[in-house]
């Protein structure tokens, strides 16, 4: 829409200081560990296919698409938006127990469309735990304390407590990119020609699947989920085909998100998908797999190095290897030899 548009804009071009960080399952599973989030992870979605979902498990608590945003009704907004089934609810028909919240900060939307997964599971709000202490799974006290202060705020205050908060903000920014031509306090502002991303989330709440998106004015309702009578299935169905072993709800958001992406066109390979999952090791601990749970430690363990990596600020080593170069008389060379490779690859392109 217009508004959404208009909105979104504006946020592009403020001067907040929430950085962008990459779309990564690792960088996000351990910023809600900073946030003291326990039991859940982030898994990412090569495909929406039946037995890529299966892999999920059970406890799916959310989905978070990431698309290239356009200046564009159509393609920002998916098929059908004026329509009754895309459009926005009001705001005095938000389900009470539904945490929608407006999108008022630049960069910060990835951050936002998990914690609105985070806030909508009922399992996280509740704070159930196994009796195992490892096995917890809990929003822990920071976010706890967010979504109670928060729960009778309109969607425009929900924004402006996630922008106003601090340890947020800090943790999100922590795992920004060192940028050699940028100093602290300053905030690089895209262009028009600039691509843009933007984050969605989609949630089951009531059983009905929302799709979540801060630059909309309000929720939108994807569709109702249909329960399966666990009572009406025989063996066959529980030891069936892989879409049996799929939450009802994600089939009703994967037809939303496969809708959207047939409208946009060329930028519809230019999109993420990943799923807010409860933390995989738990079901494997329960079940005693000692080969899943050791792949899932080295997982775990990559995650870290390459988050270590993604902080780590490589500018000094490259100027000292400039340096060592210019000293050794080989940089020019060097410098020239880059620079035919380009030439000779974009004659490439052109021939």
């Amino acid at each position: 829409s217009t508004q959404q548009a208009t909105r979104a804009i504006e946020i592009m071009s403020g001067g907040d200081d929430w950085c962008t960080i990459e779309s990564d399952p690792g960088v996000f599973t351990s910023m809600l560990e900073d946030l003291g989030v326990e039991g859940v992870e982030l898994q990412e979605l090569w495909s929406l296919d039946d037995d890529s979902l299966a892999q999920l498990g059970s406890q799916v608590y959310g989905l978070i698409f990431l698309f290239q945003w356009q200046n564009d009704d159509k393609n920002n907004n998916g098929p059908n938006d004026s329509a009754d089934e895309r459009k926005p609810l009001d705001e005095d028909a938000i389900p009470p127990n539904l945490f929608f919240a407006h999108q008022v900060t630049t960069n910060a939307c990835a951050t936002q469309a998990i914690l609105s997964v985070l806030f909508n599971t009922q399992q996280l709000v509740q704070e159930q735990e196994d009796e195992n202490e490892t096995d917890k799974v809990s929003l822990g006290p920071t976010l706890s304390e967010f979504r109670s202060f928060t729960a009778e705020f309109p969607p425009l205050l929900k924004g402006e407590a996630i922008r106003s908060s601090e340890e947020i903000k800090k943790i999100h920014n922590s795992f920004s990119r060192q940028d050699a031509f940028m100093t602290e306090g300053k905030v690089h502002i895209p262009t028009g020609d600039e691509e843009a991303f933007h984050f969605v989330a989609y949630v089951p709440v009531n059983n009905v699947v929302y799709e979540l998106d801060g630059l909309q004015s309000g929720p939108i309702v994807v569709g109702d989920v249909v329960v399966p009578d666990a009572n009406a299935m025989d063996d066959d169905d529980k030891d069936g085909p892989p879409s049996s072993m799929i939450p009802s709800w994600i089939s009703v958001a994967r037809r939303a998100i496969q809708n959207r992406m047939q409208t946009m066109g060329e930028a519809a390979i230019k999109f993420n998908l990943m799923a807010v999952t409860q933390d995989a090791r738990i079901a494997a601990r329960m079940q005693g797999d000692a080969v899943a749970l050791s792949e899932m430690e080295a997982k775990r363990h990559q995650w870290k190095v390459e988050n270590e990596r993604r902080r780590h600020n490589y500018v000094p080593l490259c100027i000292t290897l400039l340096q060592e170069l210019a000293k050794l008389g080989q940089l020019t060379s060097l410098q020239q030899e880059a620079q035919e490779r380009v030439a000779a690859k974009r004659a490439a392109k052109k021939g």
